[in-house]
């Protein structure tokens, strides 16, 4: 910091004085005003691109004026390091003009832009020197500015809780365009698998295994939208947090879905006519495995069910962060669930319609617990219950 001290020479002090008198706060100030207050001023001071004249928060003892180069305004963004520009000044304007009413901390940091120079009014050695010949007029002018100082302060804070609302949205627009394009390749990719699996089905009896391709490439888009995504991955479903009180849930709320599942099929075998004759709890028997083939599935299912839930409820997670909707939750289970149950379209339209309903109740399972746990639990006792032991056809 280059401080000049002592008295200035004479040309150093009308070339101040110069300078001075373009500044807009001194606009109508006499010769002799202008002498005054340079008599009671600091400096010059040489300030570096990038060093802070004053932080945030700092005593406001001081009135600056630019005398050349430029200075940021910032504004540190509530519970976080991130500061946010608010003005730019140049020469001849002044900074820290509200401490010179309210002698309050500073609002905002200060930085120079570019090498800068500024002079400095210590607020202490002005009010050495008050006028006490005011007028009405002046009286009034000088409460009004008390006021508009406060206002100043509070506009701060909103413009920054405004530039902090303008960039959430701007992150939002540029992961919304991310996540439709990886739908919008998925849904392409779906068609041509679906495409394939229609060809097969003439020479293959069981194109069921096409489902892992497909839902191993929806997996990965899954992937990467969390792994590039602003929000943490918790945001998605992928926290541990409460997993055991999650997965009891899981249970729990399988049961009445189970009961149903069994209701349903009574209805079935007992009033459709193609159904009739059929036991209510098959296990798996009509398939034509043996026990252990039986026990095989069962457990790759469970163990593939996580990916299918991570599938569904990622792309649950992301239209509920997207969408701005008073019933965005509902929206998102509804959306997410469709695209989900079109993903079964390969293997019949029986069970892509029976995803679809039971979806949404794991949707809700999601929505409430905010973790893949309970999802993933319901729909692996689900999915094995209502398959391969009452023996739903849905194929």
């Amino acid at each position: 910091m280059d401080v000049v001290g002592g008295a200035p020479s004479d040309a150093r002090h009308l070339d101040i004085d110069e300078r001075l008198r373009n500044a807009p706060l001194l606009e109508g100030f006499s010769d002799e005003n202008i002498r005054q207050l340079a008599a009671i001023m600091d400096g010059p001071r040489k300030i570096p691109q990038g060093q802070l004249l004053f932080e945030e928060g700092d005593p406001g003892d001081a009135l600056f004026f630019i005398l050349s180069g430029s200075f940021e305004v910032l504004k540190r963004e509530e519970g976080s390091d991130v500061r946010h520009r608010l003005a730019l000044l140049t020469a001849g304007q002044s900074i820290g003009e509200v401490s010179l009413l309210d002698s309050g901390p500073r609002s905002g940091a200060v930085r120079a832009a570019e090498d800068s120079e500024v002079i400095a009014v210590p607020l202490a050695r002005l009010r050495e020197h008050p006028d006490h010949q005011l007028g009405v007029d002046s009286r009034l002018k000088i409460n009004m500015a008390y006021q508009l100082a406060a206002r100043l302060r509070r506009t701060n804070e909103v413009t920054v809780q405004t530039l902090r609302r303008q960039l959430n949205e701007a992150e939002n627009r540029v992961e919304m365009s991310k996540f439709i394009f990886r739908l919008l390749v998925g849904l392409c990719f779906y068609m041509f698998a679906l495409g394939v699996t229609t060809a097969l089905s003439k020479v293959v009896p069981d194109t069921s295994l096409i489902s892992l391709p497909i839902l191993t490439a929806f997996a990965f888009g899954v992937y990467r939208t969390v792994k590039t995504s602003p929000w943490p991955p918790s945001a998605y479903g992928f926290t541990l947090k409460n997993w055991r009180r999650n997965a009891l849930e899981g249970v729990v709320l399988s049961i009445p879905i189970a009961v149903l599942i069994v209701v349903l099929k009574w209805i079935g075998v007992t009033m459709i006519p193609s159904l009739q004759g059929q036991p209510v709890f098959d296990f798996a028997r009509s398939t034509g495995l043996s026990l252990g083939e039986i026990l095989l599935y069962g457990s790759a299912y469970c163990a593939f069910t996580p990916i299918q839930e991570t599938i569904a409820r990622g792309t649950q997670a992301s239209f509920q962060l997207f969408l701005t909707s008073k019933y965005k939750t509902a929206e998102a289970i509804v959306l997410s669930n469709m695209l989900f149950s079109a993903t079964h379209l390969h293997v019949s339209i029986g069970l892509a319609l029976a995803v679809f309903p039971i979806g949404l109740y794991w949707g809700w399972i999601f929505a409430r617990q905010g973790s893949l746990v309970g999802s993933s639990v319901s729909h692996a006792i689900l999915g094995v219950f209502g398959l391969m032991i009452v023996g739903i056809p849905i194929y």
